[in-house]
Order: structure tokens, then C-alpha cells, then sequence
């Protein structure tokens, strides 16, 4: 609500203007895409690949490790990864926790006779439930639970799709349950007559048996679906923005923020009541002798009596605002935005004087997010691991694996039931986002050209795109007048 400007909700002072001064918003998008990856790169190993003794084997396992990695990047970008790992950091800053969840969707296409893939989605933290909340590792956790709202119709259709009795599909009704739903939006459905259309609270309930994962969805009456698997792992990765003491979910950056953002709103609202009340002088006069008063401009104004009109009349000033009033609510914006580290250097906002002690600054100022940055590797490589264990769980060894190699499609099998007895892990390396603009390019250009570092001509190739028009033409023309003057020394 309060990343949304909704930060006057429920409180009190209805007399005073409410304005938004919403710095939450810009602390939150600043970290957000301060730690959002520029790129990922997956990659796979076999732990147990060294004690192989088998060269054939090794030699399978290892191509096999070398396709999935190659796999990795393919499926990243299917799926729009990097979207989603924005989303995903975009959930942490406001509930302190982001989730991945993974699940079988059979009905997807893959381009060949093989059908279904595995779906990647987000899911609220309000929705992730633990069997030990103070427990942080997912993994070792006895059983999770995923809530959410689904319409009728589709829950029944899921039920009569698995077989599940008529009369049992038809305890299958509406309910309103979805207060508990994340954001306040959350609890506004549509409300359609026909009741196939409304929705549904519905669980997921994920467990294990002999090392096996066991999921069952069910409705309040009715049990939808329950299969056991040949996963090992539960099919959900997580990362928590603060991680917090004995807890499995983490700390908002924004917790801490809420009661600056207050005091920040309502200051400035005390000041513009006062400034509306006060900035006008006002009249003072006394009714017994003036009956009226008038301030049309040269009306005159009718007064009893023969004595001074100055004792009749006084004009009350315009009231003064506290010395230092003003520079309190500058110095409590200032000091909430550094000590969250969104200065303004890191926001963009200083002068642009020295374009390498910007970059340092700004580079300084990101290096209290690394720990925020390491769980978002973590949920990532955990993310990775959940892929390679459903694709051994649900990929048949005649399945193609496509990827892309020097821009080509490809695509080549891989034993997936080998795979199974190996030990895999993920690995992942993520780069950094392009830290300066045009301008830090231009200057850095610049000094390399002014130093005979580089020619003109790679000077132009390497101009941030649309500052210069025709850039292949001038380019031409730059490489045609160098050759005519080396034939022109060749002839003399």
C-alpha cells in the first residue's frame, strides 16, 4: 500500500490535506534494480563424476552436464526469466520473501512428439506455508503448503479430469475466503451469477515418501489430485530480502521506512494547512460601528459613529512558519534516502562533475546489497536444481534437449535415467547491470581518443546508439579516405 501511494489509508487528521511524498517508492525501485542481475549463466557439475571409473559413463555424464548447461540458458530465456527474477526481487523489497514454484504442465507443446514442460511462476509469500517456521531451509522441511484461488469451473474440470467422483465434484462451490490474499486488491473477485465462474480457495500440499515427493491438491471438501512423483525435491526455491533470526521468512526493507514516510507526509501536510490558513492577512473590525465589511475594490465602507476608524479596523498579518521547520522534513528525506543507501549520487541526481568518482560512488554504494545479492544466487541456483531434478523426474531419454550454440538451434538427447543416480549441482554467475549511461561512455571515449588510444573509426563504432546518424556510412567513408591515401604514398 505504501510502495502503491496509498499512505494515508486508515490514518487520522482528517482536517489536513493529505499529500504523498512517496520515497518509499523510489528506495524500493532504486535497490530493486540495483541488485537485478544483467545476466545469468547456469551451469551444471556431477559431484560424484570424479569417482566414476567407467571412462564411457564419464564421458556421458559429462556431455550430459555440458547439454544441460546449454539447456539452462535456452529455457532462461523461454521462459523470460529475467522478468521474472525482477518480479521475484520486487516481491522480497515489499514482503520481505520471493518464490519460485515449479510445476508439470502437461498440455505444454515442445515441437516434437513428446508433450508437457515444466511452468515457472511466482507465488506470494501470504500463499507459502512451512511445517517449521523457524526453520529457513525449505528442503528439509517435513511438508509445504501453496494456497491460492482458482475458479470453479477450472477446479472441477481438473477434478472429472482424474477421475474424481460427480458427486464429490459438486461439493466443489465458491467461497470468499480471499482476504488473506497478498495486496489489497487481493479480495476484490468478480462476482459473476453464474457460480462456476467465481472462485475457490484451493491447497497444494507437497511432502515426501521414501525420498520421493507426494503433492495433493484439494479444495475444502474435496481432494482434486494426489500422485506421487520421482522428484526429490520440493518444487519451490525462495529468498528472503533481511533474512531474520529463527525464521523462515525474512524482513522488508520497507518495515523500517513506513513510520520516516509518515512523519515525511504529515509535516508537509502541517505545513500547507498552515500555509492555507495564514498566508492571507486577515481583517479585524468592529461589527457595532461597521456593519458590513466590503473588499470590493474602491466600495466604500459605511462606519457609525464620529471617533478614529483606526480603532474600528486592524489588519491581522500573515502568520510565520518556525525557523527550521522546513529544514527538518529536507534533512529527515535526505538522511532516510542515505541511510538506505539511495543517495544522490546512487540515484542520479548529483552533478555530473567527475564521471570516474560518480561510477565509484555509485559502485560503493551497492556493496551493503551483496548479501541481498547472495540469496538471489542462491533461489536461483535452487531454482536450477528443481529443473534438472523434474526433467529427470518427467523427460523420457528420447526427449530432444534444444539449445542455442553460435546462434543455431539445436537440439540432441541426453540419458536423463543416468542422470538420476548422479549427484548435480547447479552453479550460477551473474554479471552486473551496465553501470553508466551515454554520457560516462562518451567522456571515457573521449579521454581514450585524446590519448591516441584508439583510431576515429573505433571511436565511432563504439558511440552509444542514436547519438550519431548514418554511423555505417561514415564509417565507409572514414575506411575509403585511409585507403586512398596509403595508394596515394604507394604511388609517390
Amino acid at each position: 500500500r505504501f510502495y502503491r501511494g496509498n499512505q494515508w489509508y486508515g490514518a487520522e487528521g482528517a482536517e489536513l490535506p493529505k499529500p504523498v511524498f512517496n520515497i518509499i517508492r523510489r528506495i524500493v525501485d532504486y535497490l530493486v534494480c540495483s541488485i537485478s542481475p544483467g545476466s545469468v549463466s547456469l551451469s551444471f557439475t556431477d559431484e560424484n563424476l570424479p569417482f566414476v571409473r567407467d571412462r564411457d559413463t564419464a564421458a556421458l555424464i559429462r556431455r550430459a552436464t555440458e547439454l544441460l548447461s546449454k539447456h539452462a540458458s535456452y529455457r532462461w530465456e523461454q521462459n523470460k526469466m529475467d522478468f521474472k527474477v525482477y518480479s521475484l526481487l520486487h516481491d522480497a523489497a515489499l514482503s520481505g520473501d520471493g518464490v519460485f514454484y515449479c510445476w508439470w504442465d502437461p498440455s505444454a507443446g515442445s515441437g516434437q512428439e513428446y508433450t508437457g514442460d515444466i511452468v515457472t511462476g511466482l507465488v506470494d509469500n501470504t500463499n507459502l506455508f512451512v511445517a517449521d517456521v523457524n526453520r529457513a531451509d525449505i528442503q528439509s522441511q517435513d511438508y509445504i503448503i501453496l494456497s491460492g484461488r482458482e475458479s470453479v469451473a477450472t477446479l472441477r474440470e481438473q477434478a472429472r479430469r482424474y477421475g474424481v467422483p460427480q458427486e464429490e465434484i459438486a461439493k466443489i462451490v465458491p467461497d470468499t475466503k480471499a482476504k488473506n490474499q497478498s495486496g489489497d486488491l487481493g479480495e476484490h473477485e468478480l462476482l459473476a451469477d453464474d457460480e462456476s465462474e467465481r472462485k475457490a480457495t484451493c491447497i497444494v500440499k507437497f511432502w515426501r515418501e521414501e525420498g520421493f515427493v507426494v503433492f495433493e491438491k484439494s479444495t475444502e471438501g474435496v481432494v482434486v489430485r494426489r500422485q506421487r512423483t520421482n522428484m526429490t525435491l520440493y518444487p519451490v526455491a525462495y529468498m528472503n530480502w533481511y533474512p531474520t533470526k529463527n525464521s523462515f521468512h525474512g524482513t522488508s526493507p520497507i518495515t523500517g521506512l513506513i513510520p520516516n514516510q509518515k512523519f515525511i507526509n504529515r509535516a508537509f501536510a502541517m505545513v500547507m494547512k498552515h500555509m492555507t490558513d495564514t498566508a492571507f492577512s486577515k481583517v479585524v473590525y468592529d461589527k457595532s460601528r461597521i456593519p458590513e465589511w466590503s473588499n470590493e475594490m474602491g466600495q466604500a465602507i459605511a462606519v457609525l459613529g464620529g471617533t478614529n476608524v483606526a480603532d474600528a479596523v486592524s489588519v491581522v498579518g500573515v502568520g510565520k512558519l518556525q525557523e527550521g521547520y522546513l529544514e527538518l522534513i529536507e534533512l529527515a528525506v535526505a538522511m532516510t534516502k542515505e541511510l538506505m543507501g539511495a543517495t544522490e549520487t546512487a540515484l542520479g541526481d548529483g552533478e555530473a562533475i567527475n564521471t570516474s568518482a560518480i561510477l565509484a560512488l555509485q559502485e560503493a554504494a551497492r556493496i551493503p546489497l551483496d548479501q541481498v545479492r547472495r540469496s538471489l544466487c542462491r533461489c536461483i541456483e535452487d531454482l536450477a536444481n528443481i529443473w534438472v531434478d523434474m526433467m529427470c523426474a518427467y523427460y523420457p531419454d528420447e526427449r530432444l534437449l534444444p539449445y542455442i550454440e553460435e546462434g543455431t538451434e539445436r537440439a540432441e538427447r541426453i540419458s536423463f535415467s543416468l542422470l538420476k543416480g548422479a549427484l548435480l549441482r547447479a552453479r550460477v554467475d551473474v554479471g552486473e547491470f551496465r553501470r553508466y549511461g551515454a554520457a560516462g561512455m562518451m567522456s571515457l571515449l573521449n579521454k581514450l581518443l585524446e590519448g591516441g588510444h584508439i583510431t576515429p573509426g573505433q571511436y565511432i563504432e563504439r558511440l552509444p546508439p542514436g547519438l550519431l546518424a548514418d554511423r555505417a556510412l561514415l564509417l565507409e567513408e572514414l575506411k575509403a579516405t585511409k585507403n586512398t591515401g596509403r595508394e596515394e604514398r604507394a604511388f609517390e
